[in-house]
């Protein structure tokens, strides 16, 4: 294997020199700072590869997954350049700790830099990148990659929490239900029952907050119906776009029901959800935390007054977000 070499001064360091893997894998030291880490590029006939980043620890540890949000970001952005960071809130701080084995995930055929777009859609993404992203293909790479990360020598696989943000949190509640490996699951801001259900409720909330009466909410709900209709005509179509994804992304995540995803699985879960949250609405959550709760299961519901998606209250800072990631770690930790 030919021999490597990025600087990352100040955030993530690429080492010298390959190390040698297995064939049909390659793999490139990493720095985070003063953590070790690993890139892994796994080849694959017929499908793009898989490629994911993942803390090293000097002993085993617990492998604590993180699985973005909606959109082409890269995780890891200006690799090579001065202005070099990470898109993936807490994983170089968490990764410093050296108390887990902490990992992430590209979405193939990501660029190597954020679109000149608005977070969180796809209309600025590469035509590759929307030709093959839907639900089932994401869950097809981060199963991949967790399979793989959890034959390797520092990762303990008795204990895996995935965590997921917005979209993540519908990966990772897939996630949880497709692989038995994994014991905990967090999501952030995620939906409970169908993000089809979300615009619907939203719709709701709109007229509500608007004063407006029953005959707007009609019209908001005849719209959604509407371009629900146009999806499901051309389910597979990567090139039509609706709110910001391709009809290939909306119908294949509107078919997924988180909540009954983890019904499925055999998961600790955590909630939390900003009750505030313009996205996703806290509602939604309550499906899911109800469903579980019902069926006796090990779930905690951290509902955030005056909080958005990002679960930041209105005049909070990230240091109140800091200590929600951080409940969610101690969480992880006593179980």
């Amino acid at each position: 294997m030919n021999k490597r070499l990025l600087a990352f001064v100040g955030g993530i360091l690429l080492a010298a020199s390959a190390v040698h893997a297995a064939p049909a894998a390659q793999q490139e030291p990493l720095e985070l700072g003063k953590a070790a880490a690993t890139r892994f590029t796994l080849q694959r006939d017929g499908a793009p590869d898989i490629r994911y980043v993942i803390s090293q620890p000097a002993h085993k540890a617990p492998l604590v997954l993180f699985v973005q949000g909606s959109g082409c970001t890269p995780p890891f952005v200006g690799l090579g350049t001065p202005n070099r960071y990470s898109t993936v809130f807490n994983f170089v701080p968490l990764a410093q700790r050296g108390d887990y084995a902490v990992m992430v995930v590209d979405k193939p055929y990501q660029p190597d830099a954020p679109p000149q777009a608005p977070p969180g859609v796809a209309t600025g993404c590469p035509a590759a990148f929307n030709a093959n992203f839907s639900y089932d293909t994401w869950l097809d790479t981060l199963r991949g990659a967790l399979r793989h990360a959890l034959a390797l020598p520092w990762v303990d696989g008795s204990r895996v929490l995935v965590f997921g943000v917005s979209e993540g949190a519908v990966m990772a509640a897939g996630l949880a239900r497709a692989l038995p490996e994994v014991t905990h699951v967090a999501l952030i801001g995620g939906t409970g029952t169908s993000q089809l259900f979300d615009f619907f409720a939203n719709a709701y909330r709109a007229g509500d907050r608007a004063g407006s009466g029953d005959d707007d909410t009609l019209a908001r709900l005849r719209d959604i119906d509407a371009t629900v209709d146009a999806i499901n005509a051309d389910p597979r179509s990567s090139v039509k776009f609706a709110w910001g994804h391709t009809y290939l992304r909306w119908s294949s995540f509107f078919a997924q029901a988180p909540g009954e995803n983890l019904v499925q699985s055999k998961a600790r879960v955590w909630l939390a959800s900003g009750m505030r949250d313009d996205s996703v609405p806290v509602l939604s959550t309550e499906v899911a935390y109800a469903r579980l709760r019902a069926l006796g299961r090990d779930v905690t519901f951290r509902r955030l007054p005056r909080a958005g998606h990002n679960l930041m209250a209105e005049g909070g800072s990230m240091a109140d977000v800091q200590k929600e990631y951080d409940a969610i770690m101690a969480w992880f930790d006593r179980r």
